[in-house]
């Protein structure tokens, strides 16, 4: 399918006859491949005489692209055209002892997931979902904070390609005028002092609202909110350089400490009034920022309490 669809992504006609000769296989084994497409979320356009052609253009993701766009070397880029989940590929990397960082990130994710179980939908060939695993030798509690530290990466990402407003919801959620538009989760596989870090990235560039009726949330994406399509490849390469040199700052000691000032600057939730819900409870007050270790900061009653991650969801009001 990543063939045909790398083939359309010109936005130009292609007869069967061309995609079939171009593909090596028969004009019926392309109109079977044109309908797995669809099936799967893709809009091809066929016209009698003409052929077949996407609404608009495509990027796909590529290495070169991303080397082209600075993507470190020491880096090693695994991408394919589908997977169930990109966090799910890295522990099985980690798992086979092979080197790192690595980059991992596919065209459609099919079973991605979100903080609390949530699915993560990506569409196909439209968005970017990823996962970046880094090893730190210093043990676990080196990586306090961490994945506030990639939302900050994330919000210099959007406004270095003009989106002037991005905003941290805690713990890792990256808003756009109160609608997310980035999702974090943050995965360990420790191992007595070793630490390995996968941190999933779920970035809304062009979100197919007749698949998304079942988000219970606000949402938004970069296309709608930009005056010309960004390249996804460019942006991949911006924060892969970008999360790079966060896990090499938590790997040198600096830690959360180094980003807590720079998390507030896009805290949307500074001074409002949230409820605090966990497993177990739920709790009112003011939020008051982030600690140096990246905990909530919450004023109830006129003490101020903090809040570690996990199981919590932070809401207004």
């Amino acid at each position: 399918m990543q063939a045909v669809l790398a083939l359309l992504s010109d936005n130009e006609f292609h007869s069967g006859e061309a995609l079939g000769a171009a593909l090596g296989v028969t004009r019926a084994a392309v109109w079977k491949k044109l309908k797995k497409l669809e099936s799967i979320g893709v809009t091809v356009h066929s016209v009698k005489g003409r052929g077949y052609r996407l609404p608009s253009p495509l990027e796909l993701l590529s290495e070169d692209a991303l080397r082209e766009n600075g993507a470190p070397d020491d880096v090693r880029i695994m991408l394919a055209f589908e997977t169930q989940s990109t966090n799910g590929d890295a522990k099985q990397y980690i798992a086979q002892g092979q080197s790192l960082p690595v980059l991992f990130s596919v065209e459609r994710q099919t079973h991605g997931k979100g903080r609390r179980g949530r699915q993560w939908e990506s569409g196909v060939a439209k968005n970017i979902t990823f996962s970046f695993a880094w090893r730190f030798d210093n043990g676990p509690s080196v990586i306090e904070g961490l994945s506030l530290a990639a939302g900050v990466a994330v919000a210099r990402v959007l406004k270095k390609i003009g989106i002037p407003n991005p905003g941290l919801k805690w713990p890792n959620d990256v808003q756009v005028d109160g609608q997310k538009i980035c999702g974090i989760l943050l995965e360990m596989v420790a191992d007595q002092d070793v630490c390995h870090v996968i941190i999933g990235i779920g970035l809304n560039v062009e979100m197919d609202s007749a698949f998304m009726t079942h988000i219970d949330q606000p949402w938004t994406d970069l296309v709608s909110r930009l005056k010309s399509r960004p390249s996804r490849n460019f942006i991949l390469a911006e924060l892969t350089k970008e999360l790079v040199e966060v896990c090499k700052l938590f790997e040198d000691g600096h830690g959360m400490k180094h980003f807590q000032h720079q998390w507030q600057a896009y805290d949307v939730l500074f001074n409002q009034a949230v409820t605090v819900s966990s497993v177990s409870q739920q709790r009112q007050g003011v939020a008051k920022g982030i600690d140096q270790k990246g905990a909530l900061l919450l004023e109830e009653n006129g003490e101020v309490v903090a809040l570690h991650g996990g199981e919590i969801s932070v809401r207004r009001g």
